[in-house]
């Protein structure tokens, strides 16, 4: 059983009045009385109406048994539509009732909604938050249910499989994957080309570049998690389960040098936007993006293929972004707990996800699936992609990470400290954050 450090109980102990002062609200609301702390103001005849306050979106219910599952989740668009149509099928068959509720600042609203008991059956989110999920007792295990260790690895890829275990235990089922990858425009350079190392990247840059003109670009500046493939692939890990970090390391040291040599070869002023449209004008011949901008460069008439991040040569090991995983979890004090596994799983199969993948072009999570949609060039590189990166760490400290590494790219970035100083303070500022969640 989890043991709470003082911190940690303080932070629950805040989460529980939060939630206690949701409910108050709540009822105090239904009886017509103010909530507290609201000016008691009375109506009159002259009062202009108070503006509407903002409405989230609407629950969407599909099917209609008796029994009902509620999701949180944050798709949207078109991506949304295909999964809606899934979960009506599933819900038709299996004479459920699946209720949709597209939830803005998801993080924040379970942790007062779940404790109040005003909470989803089903939580639709990202792997990263697992860890701090765990702690705050928002989500529960799956083995009582039957999803274990086995299962996933029986099911999954392992990058995926390693992206839902906490604590040596099952927390989530995965739904797809997501990776920087090389995008490369076919009309600038060709596969033969691609530069197969780091040391092969910088040489060829400085060659192909011209007025204008950039073989590579990427949002490299401050870019946290842009810059995670150097770190990684150096041999960096950047956050451990016990709550520390070896960028200070001289593998450390090795990528941060890496990044300093990419300002040599890039603007000065790059970030997500200018790469994106140096790639999008035909300025620049490859970018490192991911699969949410594929659309865009299929859109504007752009013949792109995807190719692995080179491997990153002080290591000899390939270049490794962290993996992020879309999931499912079981809410505490879900109401169908052993109906919404059931759902979950189903969600898992490989034949859902194969056919998600070919709708939305998504990387399934699903090993089988996989096998399934890899002939899509596309879907294909990212799965290889995805077979060299970590998956995005999911317990608590991974919110300890993001600032230090930021400014540490920053620094490295702008010349505004060494490498070796950047990563040095980079590291002390990590353990300060992280301190704080211990």
């Amino acid at each position: 059983m989890l043991r709470y450090t003082w911190k940690r109980l303080r932070r629950r102990l805040s989460w529980m009045l939060t939630a206690v002062l949701v409910v108050l609200t709540l009822l105090l609301a239904a009886c017509g009385q103010p909530a507290p702390g609201a000016p008691a103001v009375e109506p009159t005849a002259a009062a202009e109406p108070a503006p509407a306050a903002p409405t989230e979106p609407a629950a969407e219910a599909l099917g209609s048994g008796a029994t009902k599952i509620v999701i949180w989740h944050g798709w949207v668009g078109a991506y949304a539509a295909e999964i809606k149509e899934v979960f009506a099928e599933y819900a038709q068959a299996n004479n459920v009732t699946i209720e949709l509720l597209q939830v803005p600042d998801m993080p924040n609203k379970v942790q007062v909604a779940v404790p109040a008991g005003q909470g989803p059956d089903i939580i639709a989110w990202v792997n990263d938050k697992i860890g701090s999920n765990v702690l705050a007792q928002i989500i529960q295990p799956l083995e009582p249910y039957g999803v274990d260790e086995s299962y996933l690895r029986a099911t999954f890829t392992p990058v995926a499989a390693d992206a839902v275990l906490y604590g040596g235990a099952a927390y989530a089922v995965p739904e797809s994957l997501e990776a920087l990858t090389f995008i490369y425009n076919k009309a600038l350079i060709s596969e033969e080309s691609l530069p197969k190392t780091t040391d092969e990247l910088l040489a060829q840059a400085k060659s192909y570049n011209g007025p204008d003109k950039y073989l590579f670009v990427y949002a490299a500046r401050s870019e946290a998690y842009f810059s995670a493939p150097w770190w990684q692939g150096a041999g960096v890990t950047l956050v451990t389960p016990e709550g520390t970090t070896e960028l200070g390391s001289e593998q450390g040291l090795q990528a941060a040098e890496l990044i300093r040599s990419f300002t040599e070869i890039m603007p000065q002023q790059i970030d997500y936007s200018v790469a994106d449209a140096l790639f999008k004008e035909g300025k620049a011949a490859i970018i490192m993006n991911g699969p949410w901008s594929i659309a865009d460069y299929l859109a504007s008439g752009m013949d792109v293929g995807l190719a692995t991040i080179p491997v990153v040569s002080s290591s000899g090991q390939p270049g490794a972004p962290l993996v992020g995983v879309k999931v499912l979890m079981l809410a505490n004090q879900a109401r169908q707990p052993e109906a919404s596994v059931a759902l979950m799983r189903y969600f898992g199969s490989a034949d859902v996800q194969a056919r998600l993948a070919e709708v939305n072009k998504q990387v399934p999570a699903n090993a089988a699936a996989q096998e399934q949609v890899k002939d899509d060039p596309i879907i294909a590189g990212f799965i290889a992609q995805a077979a060299n990166g970590k998956a995005m760490p999911n317990s608590e400290y991974i919110d300890a990470l993001w600032d230090p590494l930021s400014k540490t790219v920053e620094a490295i970035w702008t010349g505004a400290q060494s490498p070796a100083d950047a990563i040095a303070g980079g590291a002390r500022l990590f353990e300060e954050k992280a301190a704080l969640l211990k």
